[in-house]
């Protein structure tokens, strides 16, 4: 059994196990791409927009869209998001090197390969482990990691890179993927590139996901977006893993993105599966992560939070309060146009001097994201926490370079700090 390669579209299928046995979850509305961000010309244009519904599929509990939007317009040459950007992702991805280099023993020189590299963060990790390094990247980023002296393919993964790098490269020891299960629309030809690169003794494959659980107990709904197709519960990992003849053979919960979890899977029948594993499972089974009244509950707790959100926001607004967001992640999109959180309740959106989103526009809701030292200048009432996720770090950051004002914090109970 092999997985479909899903079309451009709406589908009616498991991306996975193709059972036709789908339940929704919810629907958050129509969204613009997340890292599709608008110029001020574009503002007086036509703006796509697609449907952000989730579903779950009973047979084998994968949490998924019902659309896909066609990857080179997700993943866009000029995408502008870089994975170095701030110093807590920076720690994140270095992790992954230096759970490798705990858990596993391989030689001076072994080769590790990044699938959506982006620029190179994760890489330089191994790198420093004494790995020779290789990025594949799909977007313009590629040529930032190239210029950080990590070497990267400017291509999309599928069979045919997988040949290209094969012929470069005998074998591959470490093949990483960061959140890239989520991403990917052609499953298939991704699966079997992989196979074809590992090598099939010693070699490992580290795949790491926004897990569904922390999703779903946290009502991290604005982490559904465009970008993301899949959203992961361990046991449709190892459904998916099988299929192709990998082996799961550990399992580790980790803090990136909000609460990822982290797979090692080889292609050898002979290794050994750790215990966390097993636990992963029973836990996912025992806290109702297999039954439809998990959702049902996330569904309505979402619908209280918005309106929750929305009525702080304006009660602000009707007193004059200015408010402004900080920090402009993908699944910031999704937050703000699923509330309807538009430029008439943010004045704009303040984010770090080396993004490269700096003076473009929010789809759907047409914020202009700024320069951060635009709120530290102008003293807002109030700074809505967009990467609230990385809230503490972010609010002790602001308080050290001298912003006074109050924060929100959106998700998962809205709420104020001083």
């Amino acid at each position: 059994m092999r997985v479909k390669d899903a079309k451009v579209g709406k589908i009616k299928h498991c991306q996975i196990c193709g059972s036709l046995n789908l339940k929704k979850i919810i629907s958050l509305g129509f969204s613009g791409l997340c890292d599709s961000l608008l110029t001020e010309e574009d503002l007086n244009n036509f703006e796509k927009s697609f449907p952000l519904n989730l579903y779950r599929c009973i047979k084998c509990q994968l949490l998924q869209l019902d659309h896909i939007v066609d990857n080179k317009e997700v993943f866009h040459l000029n995408y502008p998001y870089k994975s170095g950007i701030t110093s807590p992702l920076k720690k994140h991805l270095h992790s992954t090197s230096s759970y490798v280099k705990k858990k596993f023993d391989f030689p001076k020189n072994s080769l590790a390969l990044d699938i959506g590299s982006n620029d190179g963060t994760l890489l330089e990790g191994f790198k420093n482990q004494n790995f020779k390094v290789l990025g594949i990247e799909p977007t313009n980023i590629a040529k930032l990691a190239n210029r950080r002296g990590i070497r990267t393919i400017q291509r999309f993964f599928d069979l045919d890179a997988a040949k290209i790098v094969k012929r470069k490269f005998k074998k591959v020891e470490v093949i990483t993927g960061t959140n890239i299960f989520a991403h990917v629309n052609k499953l298939d030809s991704f699966m079997k590139g992989i196979k074809l690169l590992l090598n099939r003794k010693e070699g490992i494959f580290v795949a790491e996901s926004h897990y569904a659980v922390n999703i779903i107990k946290e009502l991290q709904f604005d982490s559904i977006y465009h970008e993301h197709l899949r959203f992961f519960l361990l046991k449709p990992l190892i459904t998916l893993m099988k299929m192709y003849g990998f082996k799961i053979i550990d399992a580790v919960r980790i803090p990136n993105y909000g609460g990822s979890i982290r797979v090692t899977a080889t292609l050898n029948s002979k290794k050994a599966v750790n215990k966390n594993v097993i636990d992963i499972l029973k836990k996912e089974k025992s806290d109702g992560f297999y039954t439809p009244a998990k959702y049902t509950t996330f569904a309505k707790n979402v619908y209280k939070v918005k309106k929750d959100l929305l009525d702080k926001l304006w009660n602000l607004k009707l007193k004059n309060k200015s408010i402004v967001g900080v920090g402009c992640p993908g699944r910031s999109i999704t937050l703000l146009a699923y509330c309807g959180i538009n430029n008439q309740i943010l004045d704009y959106i303040a984010e770090q001097s080396s993004s490269l989103k700096l003076n473009l526009y929010t789809p759907s809701t047409h914020i202009k994201i700024l320069d951060e030292k635009n709120l530290l200048k102008n003293q807002p009432d109030y700074a809505l926490i967009l990467s609230w996720h990385y809230g503490k770090t972010i609010i002790n950051n602001l308080k050290k370079k001298g912003y006074k004002g109050k924060f929100i914090i959106p998700l998962p109970n809205p709420r104020i700090e001083n």
